[in-house]
């Protein structure tokens, strides 16, 4: 049973604009492991490419073989022994073992971890950052219904910042919160988050680079008590984040491109409730594949953001569903999720 890497071209709908850049189109990574599936998100902002992740899957071929032609899949032992490489890559071939495992075990994966997906937070829906005001309204337009929005933000330009927040809050009373995607320095963070204290926003995402964890702590000294949440996303890889986090911020942000996978988002939501810090679930720009492997998790975690097949101008597979942020699961073994055309043209 070969492993096959194919590129998951993804057409957006509108330009999707944050700190990072903007996009009109992206290209994930499709694995397919026999009747398991799993997907690399490759953002622009990442390094790991999609030589990268075809590389990494052909140098794990031997021992991926071995484990799939066994009857029983002990998929804990296994994936506790992965060898190093893209987290992306290792994303994927963690989703495809477990599509695999339960399958074979005839169950969905929410069911086989124990989760109530009538546990299932309601999801938040992004906006990108706009290009003026008047796109803004109609991205809110768009998003008539929806009961948690999240502003991308980090614009270059705080008033602008600023204005979107405003025109936001006046606009839509439901919960909202932002995402700065590392836009800003320290100074300028503790002056925008008090200047937008009074917008009753959930919290605060990632508002300063992501390179150095001692500028969190530095920045929870200068801000006041009753600053929003601070919410960790492109800080947090690993576990060893989350404790260098501890006491700085007051969440993180898990994805599985980032972490490697569902066994290390798992891990990690333990460890990051032993320090008492809240959990999301978040995704890049990815298809059902990736979003209804995290989707069987959701039941564990406060806040989530799994809104990225909103972004698509087409979803290549089907799986979760998606209604205003209130999320379904498939009833059906693995991920539960199928492809809407044949994309490897097996």
């Amino acid at each position: 049973m070969k492993a096959q890497v194919a590129p998951l071209p993804l057409d957006l709908k509108h330009v999707f604009r944050i700190a990072h850049g903007a996009s009109t189109r992206r290209t994930n990574a499709l694995l397919r492991l026999g009747t398991g599936f799993g997907e690399a998100a490759l953002p622009p902002y990442y390094p790991t490419s999609l030589e990268d992740v075809s590389d990494w899957i052909a140098s794990q071929s031997d021992w991926i073989e071995d484990v799939i032609i066994q009857k029983d899949i002990p998929i804990s032992s296994h994936l506790d022994r992965v060898p190093d490489g893209p987290s992306p890559a290792i994303a994927a071939l963690d989703m495809a073992l477990h599509d695999i495992w339960g399958q074979r075990l005839g169950s969905p994966l929410y069911k086989l971890f124990g989760l109530d997906p009538q546990h299932i937070p309601v999801s938040s829906y992004a906006l990108p950052i706009p290009a003026d005001l008047d796109e803004l309204d109609a991205f809110l337009e768009g998003a008539r219904g929806f009961p948690f929005l999240k502003l991308k933000i980090g614009s270059g330009n705080t008033d602008f910042d600023e204005a979107i927040v405003r025109r936001t809050r006046e606009r839509f009373s439901g919960r909202l919160c932002v995402d700065v995607n590392s836009g800003w320095t320290i100074d300028t963070a503790v002056s925008m988050i008090q200047r937008l204290s009074k917008c009753d926003l959930d919290f605060v995402e990632q508002p300063i680079p992501s390179d150095d964890i001692d500028d969190w702590h530095l920045l929870r000294r200068l801000l006041p008590s009753e600053s929003p949440k601070l919410i960790a996303d492109e800080s947090v890889q690993d576990e060893n984040d989350i404790i260098a986090l501890a006491g700085a911020a007051d969440g993180i942000n898990i994805k599985l491109a980032k972490c490697g996978g569902l066994h290390p988002a798992r891990k990690m939501i333990a460890v990051a409730r032993s320090l008492d810090l809240s959990v999301m679930l978040g995704c890049m720009i990815e298809s059902s594949v990736a979003l209804t492997a995290a989707a069987h998790i959701a039941a564990l975690v406060d806040f989530l953001d799994l809104d990225g097949q909103m972004h698509l101008a087409a979803d290549p597979f089907t799986g979760i569903g998606f209604d205003r942020g209130w999320i379904t699961l498939p009833d059906l073994p693995g991920l539960g999720v199928s492809p809407v055309i044949d994309l490897m043209s097996l």
